[in-house]
């Protein structure tokens, strides 16, 4: 009562005239009776009467600038709040109108720039102190809205969600200590929360402390057994340290609560191929192609077949690898290689290479490939140009067992006996030793 009494008080001093202040003090009773009755549009009316008739007010233009925030009006909204901030600068709800006004404009820096203005003038307005936390994360100010989540979790340190909102943000800024402090703190308010258990999970991997991650991510999967991310990165976790039956056993625990993911078929192909189980890894690559075919599987798929001796399945899959996608590098690459072992198809072989090196011109495996393609087109020159690149880049006995023959066919005998042997030196193969002394034979004729 009081409040209203001190509001008419206002209203009438601005009026000059008896009669003026009781008309004015009408429109403005309307319009607050208007206004609880939700007519917007006849609250504004007689609030806009009230300003004309001489009732200045920061109140009334307060009103107006609600009323039009309430119709999604902020240009309009913004030139009331500024003249209430004229009369009245230091209300904090003038601030905290002008930043929803510009809020609506999408213009976050000018709504942070009045929300601060405000929360000076009031301090414990927790509500607009949360907005422009989250203001600040939409700029990516994160050191701004650090310092705000840190008054805000003293001010609510029971709030689970802002001690857990709180250690994201500083994970972000590389407060890995105070993060995992605040995902712990959340922890202990809501220890089933599984997003506060990944995160910490997460942490914990990003900075190796592979026991605990993996302690987190078990919670993660307790408190919600079909979350995949958990059990991917659970997996990842015993995979990275070496125990790789553990990432197996975690992934088709996965697969049997019925998360059915490209992923963890993937993953285990992939780990399959590594331990040389190839028929379980071709297992796990088909049902991964029967939830979404890609060009990555169906080149892994190719690899295996080709590890089992089966050139046709695996010149079948590399083909379908390059039909998904025709730019696969390591697809083109493979297949254009196969071909010139086997001593067919050598200019689709070479133009399938060429394309791989274009994609990727400092890969030394496909530098090797194209040095063969021109070795196995006679020309000798360009071989070796791509073979000393490849070389340079990748010090492999089968690029070294390339230069051999290509410095045999220039006739640099000398250059040919040093790879031949560094070649022979890291694979044992005896046919490389009837090489070197074909050269060394080779080098004793042109002498003489």
């Amino acid at each position: 009562m009081k409040k209203v009494f001190f509001v008419l008080i206002l209203l009438l001093s601005g009026c000059s005239t008896i009669s003026g202040r009781k008309s004015a003090l009408k429109n403005f009773a309307r319009g607050v009776i208007s206004f609880e009755n939700e007519e917007y549009d006849r609250a504004i009316k007689e609030f806009e009467e009230t300003l004309k008739k001489g009732g200045q007010s920061g109140y009334v233009n307060l009103k107006l600038g609600n009323l039009y925030l309430k119709k999604k009006q902020p240009e309009k909204a913004k030139r009331y709040f500024y003249r209430a901030k004229r009369e009245n600068p230091d209300n904090p709800q003038v601030y905290f109108g002008l930043a929803v006004a510009y809020l609506f404009e999408k213009n976050n820096r000018l709504a942070a720039y009045f929300i601060e203005k405000g929360l000076k003038r009031q301090p414990d307005n927790n509500s607009f102190r949360l907005i422009l936390c989250d203001i600040y994360v939409s700029l990516k100010e994160y050191e701004k809205a650090s310092h705000h989540y840190s008054i805000l979790v003293k001010n609510f340190p029971s709030n689970y969600l802002l001690h857990y909102n709180y250690a994201k943000i500083l994970e972000k800024i590389g407060n890995y200590s105070g993060a995992e402090f605040q995902y712990l703190k959340t922890l202990d308010i809501a220890p089933s929360l599984w997003q506060a258990n990944l995160s910490l999970a997460l942490l914990y991997q990003k900075e190796g402390k592979f026991d605990k991650a993996i302690q987190f991510f078990k919670n993660t999967i307790q408190y919600n057994p079909k979350n995949p991310v958990a059990y991917t990165f659970l997996a990842s976790s015993f995979y990275s340290e070496g125990e790789v039956d553990k990432a197996i056993e975690i992934l088709e625990k996965a697969i049997n609560e019925g998360i059915r993911k490209k992923e963890f078929y993937d993953f285990l192909g992939h780990i399959y191929y590594r331990k040389k189980d190839y028929e379980k890894a071709i297992e796990n690559f088909k049902k991964s192609i029967e939830i979404q075919d890609t060009s990555e599987i169906r080149f892994q798929l190719g690899v295996v077949y080709d590890k089992l001796g089966k050139n046709d399945e695996m010149e079948k899959q590399l083909k379908l690898a390059i039909k998904l996608n025709p730019e696969n590098a390591f697809a083109l690459n493979y297949l254009g290689y196969s071909y010139l072992i086997n001593n067919k198809n050598i200019k689709m072989a070479y133009k399938m290479i060429k394309r791989a090196v274009k994609k990727d011109p400092e890969n030394g495996a496909f530098l090797d490939s194209l040095g063969w393609a021109y070795y196995k087109m006679g020309n000798y020159k360009k071989a070796k140009y791509y073979l000393e690149k490849a070389i340079s880049l990748e010090k492999d006995p089968e690029v070294e067992e390339h230069l051999g023959y290509t410095y045999m066919k220039l006739k640099e005998y000398e250059k040919a006996i040093s790879y031949f042997m560094k070649s022979y030196e890291k694979t044992g193969k005896k046919e490389l030793l009837k090489e070197v002394e074909k050269a060394k034979e080779l080098l004793r004729n042109e002498t003489y």
